[in-house]
């Protein structure tokens, strides 16, 4: 997951730039752009730290960078900051002119903007190797990053090489169709004869479950020798779970350290996907609850690559239409002997017995511990540690010293419908700000000459 940067001085002095140290400003940098835009204090700083690696690709891409409308709204802005963007941005940190030019206008033009906004994103997932996050940067439609990160990131789309759920088996769905029909004229037996044959129903119904849960079971054992253990969170465990894997992953590398207070701190230096951001940030320390808007958009975005594959895995159906079907067959039936006076009591019970077994086999674990300890003893040091694949597979409790742990200082995550595991887990969270934006409004060069084009009313830059 590592990844070098082809200017790292470059990034290190514009992430040591603060936007916020301007002396000549009656107001600071980023309570202006919080009113100005409206935006949330969580999500304006997400978008200053989207600046800098705008700007960082403006001095890397030899025609020069697109923003999005968001990062060229910061760069409105910070353009009125004339001291701190001329003397101490261009002057100082980039050692030359960056200047800002309107759009032309025009179908040609537009055209090219969009083109040069397309190049900008590619740009931004090789450097940085991380697929921007769409509410800063809008990601137009038909325009694959993918292939554009490396082969072990967990950026990718997880794969998953797996046979059928009814390959070998196929028996079973064609049973439930059989019996399923041959149910409806159970309703013409006798009590007794119905008692006896509504038994067939219910162990095929339970021989469907355990088929499936024994097929979840392949699952996640293949899962342990093919996916990315970021993906095996997404996957089998929610948002939140692989939210808190990160952050415990990251602790264990020192990449991030928890200070006291609730607060975190991070390694300006090494050069990693998802930390770029932070170092961006013009205090080297944050509460518990800004790095949570940092670093969860990330897990959201890996969540999201793992639907498909989760959708894939869950899409038959057979189990559980089967297995409600049981049930309203039985309950007709008992209303059909209420109407006609006969004692149901036995049914009920089968019902309830049927219903408990249904439960029960729901709950055998899909994760067990010889499952864990195979997983655990795969070489995983190039994409996770110990400490935090322990967290994820045991369900134990990280310690992120000062007597704190990741679920003490992460306790109350707000609710979010978003992100659940294949598995199915707890309920996640989402506190990025979502914010309106085309496809990108200006453009910037480096270079010698001007440039311009912008389908969202503002041109490009020049240098000089």
């Amino acid at each position: 997951m590592n990844t070098q940067l082809s200017q790292p001085s470059l990034w290190q002095k514009l992430s040591d730039f603060q936007l916020d140290d301007s002396p000549e400003a009656a107001v600071q940098f980023s309570d202006k752009l919080i009113k100005e835009q409206k935006w949330t204090p969580e999500f304006a700083k997400r978008a200053m730290a989207e600046y800098k690696k705008f700007l960082y690709l403006c001095l890397t891409m030899p025609q020069g960078a697109s923003p999005s409308e968001v990062v060229d709204e910061v760069w409105h802005l910070h353009l009125t900051y004339t001291q701190s963007y001329w003397q101490k941005l261009c002057g100082e940190v980039l050692q030359r002119q960056l200047h800002h030019y309107p759009n032309k206008g025009g179908d040609s033009e537009n055209q090219r903007h969009r083109d040069w906004y397309a190049a900008t994103l590619i740009t931004y997932v090789k450097e940085f190797q991380e697929l921007p996050p769409v509410d800063c940067w809008p990601l137009p439609k038909g325009l694959e990053l993918g292939a554009h990160l490396a082969p072990t990131s967990p950026f990718r789309t997880p794969t998953l090489q797996m046979a059928p759920l009814w390959e070998g088996r196929q028996y079973w769905p064609v049973g439930a169709a059989a019996i399923g029909l041959c149910s409806l004229g159970m309703f013409m037996l006798s009590g007794p004869h119905f008692l006896l044959t509504f038994p067939l129903l219910m162990a095929w119904a339970w021989w469907g479950t355990y088929h499936k849960i024994q097929y979840k079971k392949r699952v996640v054992r293949e899962a342990m020798q093919q996916l990315h253990p970021y993906h095996f969170a997404a996957l089998f465990k929610d948002t939140e779970t692989l939210f808190r894997t990160i952050v415990a992953d990251f602790a264990e590398r020192g990449w991030i350290r928890y200070q006291d207070e609730g607060k975190f701190g991070w390694d300006t230096q090494v050069q990693q996907p998802m930390l770029y951001a932070l170092q961006a940030q013009d205090q080297k320390e944050l509460p518990a609850g800004l790095l949570r808007a940092f670093l969860y958009p990330f897990a959201k975005t890996m969540s999201k690559k793992a639907i498909a594959l989760r959708n894939e895995l869950a899409k038959d159906v057979a189990v559980g239409l089967f297995q409600w079907w049981v049930i309203m067959v039985g309950l007709a039936r008992m209303a059909q002997g209420l109407l006609n006076g006969k004692p149901v009591i036995f049914l009920l019970l089968l019902l309830i017995v049927y219903v408990l077994v249904w439960i029960v086999l729901g709950q055998l674990p899909l994760i067990d511990n010889e499952t864990k300890r195979t997983y655990q003893a795969n070489e995983w040091e190039g994409y996770i540690t110990a400490g935090a694949l322990t967290f994820l597979l045991f369900d134990a409790s990280y310690s992120l010293g000062s007597d704190q742990t990741l679920q003490r200082v992460f306790s109350n995550a707000p609710k979010s419908d978003d992100g659940i595991g294949w598995l199915g887990g707890a309920v996640a969270v989402n506190t990025s700000k979502n914010s309106g934006g085309g496809e990108g409004g200006a453009g910037c060069s480096s270079g010698g000459g001007g440039c311009g084009g912008g389908c969202g009313g503002c041109g490009g830059c020049g240098g000089s």
